[in-house]
C-alpha cells in the first residue's frame, strides 16, 4: 500500500506520498511506454516483453494497428509461377523511441531503436513490433493485468502516450464501462484524457495485492461529437483481447505459454529477464 503523509498548506490538510519521487510511476508505467515513428505519423507502443532466449535479447512493443498501417503495404503483383496476380504484403521498420529523465523530473535525452512488425490485425486493431536490437535488453516492460483478474469501475486508471506527438506523459482519470461493443470487440471506457498520438499507448491500474502497475488496456479511440472529440471518454483494447491476438499469431510464450510447435512458433528456450534499476 502506498504511503501518504498530510501536511498543513493554508489551513488545510493536504495528502501527499512520503516519497516524493514517483519511482514506480517512473519503471512501470511512463518508462515503458515508447513513442512509435513512422514517417511523418506519431503513435504510442508499450514493451510487453524483453527477454534472453538462447543467447539472444528478445524485445516486443505492443501497439495499435492502425499506428503502424502506414509501415504496411499490400499490393496485387503477378506471380509467374503461380500464373496469376497475389497479394503480397510488405513491411517497412518502425521507430521506437524511448525518452530519459534525471531525478524523475528533467528529460535529459532519448536512446531509439528499429522495429520490425510481426503480427497484426486490422479488425482487433492490434500490432506487435520486435525490436531488432538482439545484443542489448529493453530494461522496463509493463506488468500485464494477471489472467482471470477483476477490474471495478470506478477505481483509479492511468494513461499514458506521445499526445501530440510529445514525449509519453500520464494522465488519470476512472473505469467508467467494462462491456461496450465496437465492431464486435469488446472495449473499456475510461475517463483517463487522451489525444491524438496516444494510441498504442497502455492503461495501467494500481494493484494493492501486487503493490504495482499493471496494463490493463490498449487506448485506441476516443468518443466523438459532430467534429469535436470528447478527450475523457476513451474506449481502450483490454488485455484479455491482447493476449487472444498474441496467441493467434503464435507468440503465446510472451504471456508465459509453453510453445508446442516449434517449427511453427519461434518459441523460447531458456528465458533470462534483464535487471531493472532505477534511472
Amino acid at each position: 500500500m502506498r504511503v501518504l503523509i498530510a501536511i498543513i498548506v493554508a489551513g488545510f490538510f493536504v495528502a501527499v506520498p512520503a516519497n516524493a519521487q514517483p519511482v514506480k510511476e517512473h519503471n512501470q508505467m511512463l518508462y515503458t511506454v515508447a513513442q512509435v515513428t513512422i514517417g511523418s505519423n506519431l503513435g504510442s507502443g508499450t514493451v510487453i516483453f524483453s527477454a534472453e532466449i538462447e543467447g539472444k535479447w528478445k524485445s516486443y512493443v505492443l501497439t495499435n494497428r492502425h499506428v503502424v498501417s502506414g509501415a504496411i503495404t499490400v499490393t496485387e503483383e503477378w506471380d509467374s509461377r503461380q500464373d496469376k496476380d497475389v497479394k503480397r504484403e510488405r513491411r517497412r521498420p518502425v521507430k521506437l523511441e524511448w525518452f530519459e529523465y534525471n531525478n524523475y523530473s528533467r528529460a535529459v535525452g532519448t536512446f531509439g531503436r528499429e522495429g520490425v512488425i510481426v503480427a497484426h490485425d486490422e479488425a482487433a486493431d492490434l500490432a506487435l513490433v520486435k525490436v531488432t536490437d538482439e545484443e542489448r535488453p529493453i530494461a522496463f516492460v509493463a506488468a500485464l493485468l494477471p489472467e482471470g483478474s477483476d477490474l471495478y469501475l470506478a477505481e483509479p486508471v492511468w494513461a499514458v502516450g506521445s499526445g501530440l506527438g510529445k514525449p509519453p506523459f500520464i494522465s488519470d482519470g476512472l473505469l467508467s464501462l467494462l462491456d461496450e461493443r465496437i465492431k464486435g470487440y469488446r472495449y473499456i471506457l475510461s475517463t483517463a484524457p487522451i489525444i491524438f498520438g496516444n494510441s498504442g499507448g497502455g492503461l495501467f491500474h494500481w494493484s494493492e495485492a501486487l503493490e504495482k502497475y499493471e496494463l490493463i488496456g490498449v487506448p485506441s479511440k476516443v468518443s466523438g461529437v459532430g467534429f469535436s472529440i470528447v478527450a475523457h471518454m476513451v474506449w481502450s483494447i483490454p488485455i484479455e483481447t491482447v493476449r487472444e491476438f498474441m496467441r493467434d499469431n503464435c507468440y503465446g510464450f510472451i504471456l508465459g505459454d509453453k510453445v508446442e510447435d516449434a517449427e511453427k512458433c519461434d518459441g523460447p528456450g531458456e528465458i533470462t529477464k534483464p535487471d531493472v534499476t532505477d534511472r
